[in-house]
């Protein structure tokens, strides 16, 4: 009997071998199981965050929008605004400027040609003073709660929510908000004192601080820091938006100020969308 044995069968076609066995490598970025050619740089949802485009015909369009969409309660909020500070006003000019000018005080020139004063001047005295200050503090906080309840609303209309009157008198977050717009204060303050432009560039620089106390929740300092390395990032579209934003307040102003209620929540809604887009944020339609 013969001892001859078949040969072995060849292997399947492209070397696939067992089961167990590697395939060959193919053709550069060929196969199904090749690795796909690198997207544009920036892509995908995962990767680091970049400014969206912007242009300050869109901010402004966006603002306009938007003011038309929710007219009724910023001129509602406007009106609530004016009232609360009349209010305020009133509660001074009644309890300290009436009583302080209720006086028999006077000036004149004697017989001897010297010019003196006699009378009572009455005057705001120690009680009127600190009264005063009292109403300096609470027109000062009633500011602070206004502007970053406009900024909150703001940006709630850049996340697709209604504006609402309501919650610009939210009080939340005051603290750092007061802190922070002292700071700023203070700063523009002592740059203006310094040859006045230094004043200027760092109330430009700080634009955006009260934005990230209320949207990001940041401390004062790291606010400050943050608006300032925003803006620095992007030095010309926050420069063509500043400029722009003081043409429409300033248009705003010569229409007899009428015009202010148009122009403010215009100005205000087109710095939320700078803000959100130059930060890497999503903006709703």
């Amino acid at each position: 009997m013969s001892n001859y044995q078949p040969p072995a069968p060849p292997p399947p076609p492209g070397g696939g071998g067992g089961y167990g066995a590697p395939p060959p490598a193919g053709p550069p970025g060929g196969g199904y199981g090749g690795p796909p050619p690198a997207g544009p740089p920036g892509g995908g949802f995962g990767g680091p965050g970049q400014a969206q485009p912007w242009d300050v015909g869109s901010a402004v369009s966006y603002g306009w929008s938007k003011f038309q969409q929710n007219m009724g309660q910023m001129i509602l909020a406007a009106l609530a605004i004016f009232v609360g500070a009349v209010v305020i006003y009133a509660i001074a000019f009644f309890a300290i400027i009436i009583p302080a000018g209720d006086s028999d005080y006077s000036c004149r020139f004697n017989s001897a040609g010297e010019y003196v004063c006699s009378g009572d001047s009455g005057g705001l005295g120690i009680i009127g003073l600190i009264v005063l200050a009292l109403l300096y503090v609470v027109f000062f906080i009633y500011a602070q709660v206004i502007g970053a309840g406009l900024i909150r609303e703001a940006l709630a209309v850049t996340e697709g929510r209604p504006f609402t009157t309501a919650g610009v008198f939210k009080f939340q977050n005051i603290g750092n908000v007061i802190v922070t717009s002292l700071l700023v204060g203070v700063g523009t303050f002592i740059g203006t004192i310094l040859c006045v432009l230094p004043g200027i560039i760092f109330a430009f620089m700080t634009m955006f601080s009260l934005f990230f106390v209320v949207d990001k929740n940041l401390s004062p300092v790291d606010a400050i820091k943050a608006s300032i390395d925003l803006v620095k990032n992007n030095v010309g579209s926050t420069i063509i938006w500043y400029l722009v934003a003081y043409v429409i307040a300033l248009v705003g102003a010569v229409l007899c100020g009428i015009g202010l209620l148009v122009a403010i929540p215009v100005i205000l809604v087109g710095t939320a969308y700078t803000y959100k887009k130059l930060s890497g944020q999503p903006v709703a339609p």
